[in-house]
């Protein structure tokens, strides 16, 4: 499962989307760092979303992704990805 996901991550960095990523690393660190940032990763921690990660359980990860992306926090963290990645 590691190695899956090390795998897919790499891929991911080589592509278009991950290079924009890659150039804008401390912008998305003062995102996380923010309030919103801070309260979407303790609702993932309550869900459980590590644990699902690790187990490769693909509907637990989209179900508290999207139960997070329903709450105001969640909403604005998303928003301010999207205008950091231009979309």
């Amino acid at each position: 499962m590691d190695n899956q996901v090390s795998d897919l991550a790499g891929r991911f960095m080589e592509s278009e989307d991950g290079k924009r990523i890659a150039g804008k690393q401390e912008d998305i660190r003062r995102i996380a760092a923010s309030r919103d940032g801070e309260d979407v990763k303790t609702m993932l921690r309550k869900a459980g979303f590590e644990e699902a990660v690790r187990q490769g359980d693909t509907a637990a990860l989209r179900d508290a992704v999207s139960r997070v992306i329903r709450t105001e926090s969640g909403a604005r963290l998303l928003k301010n990805l999207q205008e950091l990645m231009g979309r």
